[in-house]
């Protein structure tokens, strides 16, 4: 009876201890792996921990991991298939794991908030929005058993975030998510996770993943570039051997009207036979040539993107980029044969590729003075935007409302971003473009709205700031209307909340 005894002890305590969340070097290195695109590096480790230790809750998670991103970045809709067979099967291995830990429902939620990310990317809204669900009832719950376990708090902040930012459109998502977003709120969680991050030994290995994270909130929901700066200046500090983060100073480097260090930074990033191919940085590079005029390259770096890049996103907008450097080069029959191109492939999932076709399909008259500047501003080059806009004669292009619109705009924002002027004259300027008729709804209108809120906000003047954000949201059916639709957005859940 004693050995009996024993023996049920035994076999017991190795049940426990097997199934557990055990992060162990293993499980460290391997994440560490996926951090870095290692993922077959990764996968290595985790099959050996496999053989000693299958029940690891970490094992499912960095496996998922490595779909997620692999799916995130690469949008292979074939391995899209082949891996969401896989969701479930962790998550039912996760909920046989130690159910007293504070990894148990974290683990679960972390799956389905990665899922939620995938479903968004092929469209499927609805189940996405059963995703982020699933997700935050589980970290609600988690937080009330462990108020003090400091990876939820990066959870929850980026659901509170994303969901704080859905534009008006998409309200029936939050009627069935459930979910309040609270940014401001959302932004204060991550920011503690990064400071335990960098202060805290235990959490170092999540500085990757959160500055990841919030390099790309602050870029898609905020307007602070002295954000930006910092979040870029960290990120040069320790991590551009990370092509994850490469992506991310490329982006944060762009947004603070730094071109030069964007190419330096893309320049210089590590080529590896490990690290999983991230061939938007190869578009990423190749416009940030096209903002310094410098064609040839960007023309080599786009073709590179569309030969090597197997989703469908940036693929219309690589074509037209490609028109319009043809175009700028006087060579109209390579113009028309890649405006064919953009109407034959890709899809009109995002804002670059939408306005790609739609210029292609209405014919829209092109003036090349106008187009140089527009690239040298996007590029951050405000000073010789000016420069060259001062050069154009203004009844060279006054027969034209399209044209006419685009120049006084390009002025207001590039005076805008130059702090050349008062806040009071970037209004007046901004004010003059709302003067003139938008006959094609084009952008410009609901954009110097919105920028004009972004100046009523910056001096204070938080009632005009969402007066003008609410008539950003009023209007319909222009180009790139969901990104600044979500910039309206979030400038009014920053103020109210």
């Amino acid at each position: 009876m004693k050995n009996l005894i024993l023996l049920i002890v035994f076999v017991s305590s190795v049940k426990f201890c097997f199934a557990e969340f055990d992060m162990n070097n293993n499980m460290r290195q391997a994440y560490i792996h996926i951090m870095h695109l290692d993922f077959s590096l990764a996968q290595q480790i985790l099959d050996r921990e496999k053989i000693s230790n299958n029940d690891n809750g970490f094992v499912f998670l960095n496996e998922n991991y490595i779909d997620f991103l692999t799916i995130l970045i690469g949008e292979d809709e074939s391995y899209y298939k082949e891996a969401k067979q896989k969701k479930n099967q962790r998550l039912n291995a996760l909920r046989k794991n130690n159910q007293r830990s504070p990894y148990y429902l974290y683990t679960q939620a972390e799956v389905y908030i990665q899922w939620a990310f995938i479903r968004i990317k092929f469209k499927e809204y609805f189940l996405a929005a059963y995703e982020l669900q699933k997700a935050y009832r589980l970290l609600e719950k988690n937080d009330q058993l462990y108020p003090d376990f400091v990876l939820n708090k990066k959870s929850l902040g980026l659901l509170h975030i994303l969901i704080g930012s859905i534009p008006e459109s998409y309200n029936w998502i939050l009627n069935i998510v459930g979910i309040e977003g609270e940014i401001n709120k959302g932004f204060n969680e991550l920011y503690a996770v990064l400071d335990y991050s960098e202060n805290l030994e235990e959490y170092y290995i999540y500085n990757s993943e959160v500055l990841f994270l919030l390099s790309f909130l602050e870029m898609n929901m905020k307007n602070d570039k002295k954000s930006c700066s910092l979040l870029l200046e960290k990120i040069e500090n320790c991590c551009l051997n990370n092509n994850l983060l490469v992506f991310c100073a490329a982006r944060l480097s762009n947004k603070i009207g730094d071109n030069d260090k964007t190419i330096q930074i893309l320049e210089n990033r590590v080529i590896s036979d490990t690290q999983y191919n991230f061939y938007y940085l190869d578009y990423l590079y190749a416009m940030s040539k096209l903002y310094k005029l410098e064609y040839n390259n960007a023309n080599d770096y786009l073709l590179r993107f569309i030969e090597f890049f197997k989703g469908k996103n940036y693929i219309k907008s690589a074509y037209h980029k490609l028109s319009l450097i043809a175009l700028l080069k006087d060579n109209i029959e390579e113009k028309k044969y890649y405006e064919k191109m953009v109407l034959n492939n890709g899809e009109r999932l995002i804002d670059e590729d939408r306005q790609a076709e739609d210029d292609v399909k209405n014919k829209i008259l092109v003036n090349t003075n106008l187009l140089k500047s527009r690239l040298l501003f996007d590029g951050g080059y405000y000073k010789e935007t000016l420069d060259y806009l001062s050069n154009i004669n203004i009844n060279d292009i006054n027969h034209h409302q399209e044209f006419i619109l685009e120049y006084y705009y390009r002025i207001s924002r590039s005076n805008q971003e130059l702090s050349a002027s008062t806040t009071i004259k970037v209004i007046d300027l901004f004010s003059k473009v709302l003067s003139i008729d938008n006959p094609s709804n084009l952008y410009y209108h609901p954009m110097s709205t919105l920028q004009i809120g972004l100046e009523y906000e910056k001096s204070g003047d938080n009632d005009k700031a969402i007066k003008f954000f609410k008539k950003t949201l009023s209007y319909k059916d222009f180009n790139y209307e969901n990104g600044i639709k979500k910039s309206a957005k979030a400038g009014i859940n920053r103020i109210l909340y």
